[in-house]
Order: structure tokens, then C-alpha cells, then sequence
């Protein structure tokens, strides 16, 4: 009797460490995989804050970006513009003011012509910088002037239809952000699409604008060019910045479309 007692006490016993050991197990079993989803947890965080810190930092880069051209655009227009004009002014005097010979007039047609070139690329870089017919105007008028200068390229056809106002686009910031997205849009089919005709389109549709751009080139790999692009990049986040949805169709052989939506 005694014996079977002792052996009912060994069973129990190893039975109990038995469960204390399985216990202990499953307790380090829960502990582990919460350490595991508070790291998950931390580096999805983490990432997160990356990616947000990152964007920040490219919606600054484009807001000092935009002050830049500003700052330059302004510098052209008011400073260097007038003075290559009064140095076309005084040079014009200086010609008249000299006895003329055939050297003379030869060396001021090439001076003259030289002033007069770099006056106008000058004012054309300042257009470019910061295009006064958007400031003046709008969008709508300043992708018209942008569809003319692209038309007149020979390269490209450029075909622009609006069915809104200007006053329904939204305030200059977003008028700003959508003209610099249409055109790295058209420098893009320029340079690399290989296009003939280039579409773009504003229309509303259930309580949104929207702008269409399409062109009819040779379209790429949309997950490749988004991936490595910091072009694609910096339209996306012009897109955020004024709170609006941007997206993408393309195909190899396929042409390209962009759809961006905002209130």
C-alpha cells in the first residue's frame, strides 16, 4: 500500500512538473510573439515616420523650389531685363554719336543682334520660371500659352479643352502645383515618349475637377519609372500638397495617362 501511494506521489509529482514545464513554455511562446508584434509594431512606426519625414522634407524641397524661381524669375525680369535694355538704348546712341565706316556697322548689326537674343532669352527664361499669364490669368490661359509654345516646336500637337471656370480651380497655390504638373507632364512625352499628339483636359465630374493629360507615345513600365523616378515623385507630392488624387495608365506600346481629381 505503501508503495502504491509512493508511486502515485511520483506520478503526480512529474505530472505537475510536467505542466509547469508546459506552462512556462507556452508563457514564453506568448511573450515571444508579443515582443515580436511590439518590434513589427516599432518598425512599422518607424517606417512610417521615415516615409513621412521624407515627403516632408520633398514638399519642402518643392516649396523652396518655388520661392527660388520666384526670386530668380524676378531678378530677370526686373534687374537684368532693364538693364540689357538701357545697354541696347545707350549702345544705339554710342553708334549714332560715331562717324560710320563698313567695319563699324558690320561689328554693331552682330553686337545689337547679340543684345537683342540674349533680351529675349532672358525673358523667356523668366517666363518660364514663373509664367506671368498663370499669376495674371489662371491656369486655363497659361496652358494655353504652353500648348501655343509646344505647337509652335513642330514636335508635338497639343489639343487643350476646359469645360470650368477659373474661379472654380481653387486658390493660386492650386492653380500653381496643377500648371507645374502639366508641365513635367509635357516635358516628359517631349523628351521621352516619342508622341505626336498631346490631349489635356479640366472638366468637373460628381462634385470634383479634374484634369486629364494623355499622349499617345510609346508608354512604359509604370512600376519601374514610379519606383526610381524622382520626376513621378515630385508630381505626386505637388498632388498632396494641394490635397488632390493622382493617378497613373501606362503600358508599354500603350500611350500614357494621368487623372487628377481635387475639390
Amino acid at each position: 500500500m505503501q508503495s502504491d501511494i509512493q508511486n502515485s506521489d511520483i506520478v503526480l509529482l512529474a505530472g505537475t512538473g510536467i505542466l509547469i514545464m508546459i506552462l512556462l513554455a507556452l508563457a514564453m511562446l506568448i511573450y515571444s510573439n508579443r515582443a515580436q508584434r511590439r518590434l513589427l509594431q516599432q518598425q512599422m512606426q518607424t517606417q512610417a515616420l521615415e516615409l513621412g519625414y521624407q515627403q516632408e522634407l520633398i514638399q519642402r524641397n518643392l516649396l523652396t523650389q518655388e520661392e527660388e524661381r520666384q526670386r530668380i524669375a524676378g531678378h530677370l525680369h526686373d534687374d537684368i531685363s532693364s538693364k540689357l535694355g538701357v545697354l541696347h538704348l545707350t549702345f544705339h546712341r554710342l553708334t549714332r554719336a560715331t562717324p560710320p565706316t563698313e567695319e563699324l556697322n558690320l561689328m554693331s548689326t552682330e553686337i545689337s543682334d547679340l543684345i537683342t537674343h540674349t533680351l529675349q532669352r532672358v525673358r523667356a527664361i523668366s517666363h518660364e520660371l514663373l509664367p506671368p499669364t498663370l499669376e495674371d490669368f489662371g491656369l486655363i490661359e497659361a496652358i494655353k500659352e504652353l500648348g501655343e509654345q509646344i505647337r509652335k516646336t513642330g514636335a508635338v500637337d497639343l489639343q487643350f479643352t476646359y469645360a470650368l471656370e477659373r474661379e472654380t480651380i481653387g486658390p493660386a497655390l492650386t492653380e500653381l502645383h496643377l500648371f507645374r504638373i502639366v508641365q513635367e507632364l509635357c516635358n516628359n512625352s517631349l523628351k521621352y515618349a516619342q508622341a505626336s499628339l498631346i490631349t489635356i483636359e479640366l472638366f468637373t465630374k460628381e462634385g470634383r475637377n479634374w484634369l486629364r493629360y494623355r499622349d499617345d507615345g510609346q508608354g512604359f513600365d509604370l512600376n519601374t519609372i514610379h519606383r526610381n523616378g524622382l520626376g513621378m515623385k515630385n508630381l505626386d507630392n505637388r498632388a498632396k500638397m494641394i490635397d488632390a488624387q493622382l493617378h497613373y495608365t501606362t503600358a508599354l506600346g500603350a500611350g500614357f495617362e494621368a487623372l487628377v481629381s481635387w475639390q
